[in-house]
């Protein structure tokens, strides 16, 4: 199967669920044999926001897509320590998928979704970007987001999976769910040094 292939979602997927099992089916196959974090990264980000764009339960294939970014930003490596949260080097862009982005968020409190899902190392859905205090506004069209903590091999968060959507409440558990799967084939399936 051409890697292209890989974010084809077909029609007789009906729930989110049905959605993720087939992505991380995908993205487990297309990453299989591969340890390179650079290159894994782009490949995750790629088939998740095309598989977004492919499938109906997201608005798929609406000329305004639902899924506007998908992608990580990363706590540089040099800066690795067991505690990020005392940390004053930025999250920098990594690899992603959509428009042009904010080069770098500083991990504070209060200070966006990305610093306060990195900074808490738990997962944060937004329904309304609007009402959550700080919030970073990369692109006005962003409505609801969810951010899944990044973590290497030794269970360091070492950065964050940040999706947006056009549209609010897009985000929810079972998102959540998927998400925190596809982060979790990340951690063990990468070499992080």
């Amino acid at each position: 199967m051409p890697h292209a292939d890989s974010s084809y979602i077909p029609s007789t997927i009906s729930t989110k669920a049905e959605f993720y099992e087939h992505v991380i089916t995908h993205l487990e196959a297309l990453l299989e044999g591969e340890r390179y974090w650079v290159t894994n990264l782009a490949q995750t980000s790629a088939i998740l926001y095309h598989s977004y764009l492919a499938c109906s339960l997201y608005g798929g294939e609406s000329i305004h897509p639902v899924i506007n970014w998908c992608g990580f930003y990363l706590h540089p490596p040099s800066h690795s320590s067991a505690s990020h949260s005392n940390s004053d080097s930025p999250l920098l862009l990594g690899p992603y998928q959509g428009r042009p982005a904010c080069l770098s968020i500083t991990p504070i409190k209060g200070k966006g979704v990305c610093a306060d899902a990195f900074l808490s190392r738990k997962t944060l859905v937004v329904e309304n970007v609007e009402e959550y205090p700080g919030h970073i506004a990369c692109d006005g069209e962003t409505k609801s987001e969810i951010v899944i903590p990044l973590r290497n091999d030794k269970n360091l968060v070492i950065g964050v999976l940040d999706l947006d959507s056009t549209d609010l409440g897009t985000f929810d558990q079972e998102d959540e769910k998927g998400l925190e799967r596809v982060v979790e084939i990340l951690k063990n399936g990468c070499n992080w040094s």
